[in-house]
C-alpha cells in the first residue's frame, strides 16, 4: 500500500497495492513534526481520493481547499482502515491485534501525537482542526472488525448497526469538517450513510457471497422466502426480485430522509453530499434496469450520468450560494449594529 516508515518524498502522486507494506503496529511516532511534511502528506492523501473515490473526488470540487483536503485525509484513513476487511491477507486474529494497534494511534492522534505516515499525519491535523470526536473512529474500526469474521447478518438491527459503524460514522465526521454539527443534521447523515451502505450491499451482492458473506439480514429473507441456496445457485426467482425490491425502497427511504439535513449544509457542502448522494442512488435504478440481475453484472453508473447530475445541481448551488452569502451579509450587518 502507501504505508512507509520513512517519508522522504512528496508523494505527489501515491500509489496504492491493495495489502499494507508496514502494519499499524510497525507506524512509529514522529518526534520532530516538521519531519513528516504536512502538505505533502495531504497531497498523498488527495491523489488516493483522486483514483480511489473518484465520484467522491468529483463531487467536492466547490469544497474550500482546506476543506476538501481534510475530506480527503478522512476517506484516505477510513480506506485504510477498511482495507482490513477485504485486501489483508493474514489470519483474522492478527487483523484483530492490528486494528487494536489502530485504536492505539487514534486514541494518541486524539491527544495530538503525530506518526510517521502520510495519512496518519495528515488525517491526525483533521482530527484536532476540526475537533473530530474520538468515538466515531472507534466506532468505524468496531465495524471493520464486526466485517472481518461476518458470515451472515441475521437481523434488521443488526444491518442497521453495522451500516452505522462502517458508513454512518464517516458522514457524521464529515459533518465536522463542514461545520454542520447540529443534532438533527447528524441524524440525517447518519440517514445518508445507510443508504450509501445498503447501495453497496446491493451492488456487490455476487461479489459479498463469493467473499462467504451476506449482508441481507437472515430474517428479512426468510420473510421473502429466499434461501442460501438461491445466492449459491445464482438464481435471480419471483421472490429474489421482491427481496431486492424491498432492499432497495429501504435504501430510498433512507435517502429521503438524508435530503432534509444536505439543507442545513453551506452550499458548497450541500453540493457535494448531493451530488455523491444522487450518483450513488443511481446504482439502484441501475439494478432495476438490468432486471435485478445482480449475479451477471455489477451495477455501475455511467460517466455521462454523472456528469449530468452534476450539471443540473450545479444551478441550485450557485441559486442556494446566492442567498447564504446574502443571509450572511445581513448578519454580519446586524451584528455590528447591535455592537
Amino acid at each position: 500500500m502507501f504505508f512507509k516508515s520513512e517519508f522522504t518524498e512528496t508523494y505527489a502522486t501515491c500509489e496504492y497495492d491493495s495489502h499494507l507494506s508496514v502494519l499499524p503496529s510497525n507506524v512509529i511516532p514522529q518526534l520532530d513534526p516538521t519531519a513528516l511534511d504536512l502538505e505533502a502528506s495531504y497531497n498523498c492523501c488527495m491523489s488516493l481520493f483522486k483514483v480511489h473515490a473518484r465520484s467522491f473526488y468529483f463531487a467536492s470540487r466547490y469544497l474550500d481547499e482546506n476543506d476538501r483536503q481534510s475530506f480527503a485525509a478522512l476517506y484516505a484513513f477510513c480506506r485504510l482502515a477498511d482495507d482490513f476487511a477485504d485486501e489483508i491477507d493474514i489470519p483474522a486474529e492478527k487483523i484483530e491485534e492490528e486494528l487494536d494497534a489502530l485504536k492505539d494511534i487514534v486514541k494518541r492522534m486524539n491527544e495530538g501525537e503525530i506518526f510517521d505516515h502520510p495519512v496518519l499525519r495528515a488525517f491526525g491535523d483533521t482530527m484536532g482542526k476540526y475537533k473530530i470526536p474520538l468515538k466515531y473512529l472507534n466506532e468505524l474500526i468496531e465495524g471493520v472488525r464486526m466485517d472481518i469474521n461476518l458470515k451472515e447478518i441475521k437481523t434488521i438491527q443488526e444491518l442497521e448497526k453495522y451500516c452505522y459503524q462502517v458508513a454512518s460514522t464517516v458522514g457524521v465526521m464529515l459533518c465536522y469538517i463542514m461545520g454542520a454539527t447540529d443534532t438533527k443534521t447528524i441524524e440525517r447523515a447518519i440517514d445518508l450513510g445507510q443508504a450509501l451502505q445498503l447501495t453497496n450491499i446491493l451492488r456487490d451482492i455476487d461479489e459479498d457471497f463469493k467473499n462467504g458473506r451476506i449482508y441481507i439480514p437472515l430474517e428479512t429473507r426468510r420473510q421473502f422466502r429466499v434461501t442460501r441456496d438461491d445466492f449459491a445457485e445464482e438464481e435471480v426467482s419471483p421472490n429474489f426480485r421482491w427481496l431486492i425490491k424491498h432492499m432497495i425502497a429501504l435504501a430510498n427511504s433512507y435517502y429521503a430522509k438524508a435530503e432534509i439535513g444536505i439543507q442545513d449544509l453551506p452550499p458548497a457542502a450541500a453540493f457535494t453530499v448531493k451530488v455523491a448522494s444522487r450518483v450513488y442512488a443511481e446504482i439502484l435504478n441501475e439494478i432495476k434496469k438490468m432486471d435485478y440481475q445482480v449475479f451477471k453484472q455489477r451495477a455501475i453508473v455511467p460517466k455521462w450520468k454523472k456528469l449530468w447530475i452534476a450539471y443540473k445541481l450545479r444551478r441550485e448551488y450557485y441559486r442556494e450560494k446566492k442567498v447564504y452569502e446574502a443571509s450572511n451579509d445581513r448578519k454580519t450587518v446586524e451584528k455590528s449594529v447591535i455592537t
